[in-house]
């Protein structure tokens, strides 16, 4: 935990949500919270001056990463971030944000891992992301500070 909070304290840190169900933002808040930072809904268009790590949280409609969400990464100006990491909430708790990662990649933003949790469509999996899913994704928040 020591490491952790030097991490930390050396790099800024943000995380953004994109939802339309709601489970984007459980899932950023739960990070959030145990980065004890404030999250940012991409609606806000959230500025990431000095941001060294970006968590990006989003869900899979569809097939595909949220138009919005697309959008707004598409306006990030590397070389910040230095590095992101994708949170994904799906129905089918396997699709990743092939397009986000392409999209930061081709930008020169080094994309760490993904996290990928199932999420509910209709009355699917109505149960998550449960507080399993969000501990694991703080569990992958910490690995990834970790590993910085």
């Amino acid at each position: 935990m020591i490491k952790l909070l030097e991490v930390l304290k050396m790099m800024k840190t943000a995380v953004i949500y994109a939802t339309k169900t709601k489970h984007s933002k459980k899932l950023a808040e739960a990070i959030g919270l145990f980065l004890n930072i404030k999250v940012q809904n991409i609606t806000e268009n959230p500025a990431l001056h000095d941001v060294d790590l970006l968590f990006i949280v989003g869900g899979i409609y569809g097939g595909a990463s949220m138009p919005a969400l697309l959008t707004y990464i598409k306006t990030i100006e590397a070389p910040v971030p230095k590095y992101a990491a994708l949170v994904t909430s799906c129905a089918s708790g396997s699709q990743r944000q092939i397009t986000v990662r392409n999209i930061l990649e081709e930008k020169g933003i080094k994309v760490l891992d993904e996290f990928v949790c199932k999420g509910r469509i209709l009355f699917v999996s109505a149960t998550h992301p449960n507080a399993k899913d969000l501990q694991e994704a703080t569990d992958f928040a910490q690995k990834i500070v970790a590993g910085v």
